[in-house]
């Protein structure tokens, strides 16, 4: 119960039952969760990616589900979007997955609408915009 501060992947997924992903996808997070990092988890963890579908190698994913390291995998994203045709996730009775909607609550379009007003304003009195994309940091 309560937080634990970990430094690194490996044991993050060594101590948890279910791990949330919701980071960008960068080169440097491309396949950030692959074999190295599902060995070391805790038997029985919960994989719940809501991030970007190009952070988790498949592949070690499946074999992870297969031999029982990982029991649930949640997907709200894939790489790509959408999977082919045949894909195993699709058949997979430890995977499910979402048409990418974990972004949509009850309050998202007021919130955008609001947001965007915020930054139209900005812009109209030459104020400095909020939430300017960093294309260097790719994304």
């Amino acid at each position: 119960p309560g937080v634990e501060r970990v430094a690194d992947l490996k044991t993050l997924f060594a101590r948890s039952d279910h791990v949330v992903l919701a980071a960008p996808a960068t080169p440097e997070t491309r396949k950030l969760i692959g074999r190295d990092v599902l060995a070391a988890a805790k038997p029985g963890l919960h994989l719940i990616n809501i991030a970007r579908g190009a952070l988790i190698d498949d592949d070690a994913l499946l074999e992870a589900l297969d031999d029982g390291r990982v029991t649930r995998a949640s997907l709200d994203v894939t790489h790509p979007e959408p999977l082919g045709e045949g894909h195993p996730f699709y058949s997979h009775p430890k995977v499910r997955l979402s048409p990418h909607t974990s972004v949509h609550t009850p309050d998202t379009r007021i919130n955008l609408a609001t947001r965007f007003a915020e930054n139209l304003a900005r812009f109209r009195s030459g104020a400095p915009l909020a939430d300017v994309v960093d294309l260097s940091r790719g994304y």
